[in-house]
């Protein structure tokens, strides 16, 4: 019974501590470049964890679109009719997976500044202004 206790409160301080994050909070211009260091290196940290989050929230929809709109690859398949959708939803359903794990380490690790986004491109997004990392 303390499992769901645990992650139901890992959820909800996660839901309670985004608008804060989204609002942009270290954005403000320093008026020394201490400050100004201290507000890139924010902006940075939010912006990575919001996109983390924003995998972590919206991976289920991967294995429902994935068999909505199958990819247009999946038309080569023998019997395309039935075949391409079977297939897109486990095609779905591992870039779900890899969502959930690449969101969970984004948001894990987005105080370390020299990592990159683990992320994939996200297919919504469901915070304004934050933008995905690209190599």
């Amino acid at each position: 019974m303390r499992k769901p206790a645990f992650w139901l409160g890992l959820v909800l301080s996660m839901l309670l501590a985004m608008p804060v994050l989204a609002q942009g909070v270290y954005d403000d211009a320093g008026e020394d470049e201490d400050q100004t260091a201290l507000g890139a290196y924010g902006s940075e940290v939010s912006n990575r964890f919001l996109m983390g989050a924003n995998g972590f929230i919206t991976f289920p929809a991967d294995p429902a679109m994935a068999t909505v709109q199958p990819r247009e690859e999946f038309e080569e398949l023998p019997l395309p009719v039935v075949s391409k959708r079977v297939v897109g939803f486990f095609q779905g359903t591992l870039l779900g997976a890899y969502r959930l794990g690449m969101g969970t380490l984004d948001m894990l690790f987005a105080p370390l500044t020299p990592m990159r986004m683990l992320s994939p491109e996200p297919r919504y997004m469901l915070f304004p202004d934050v933008e995905h990392d690209w190599y």
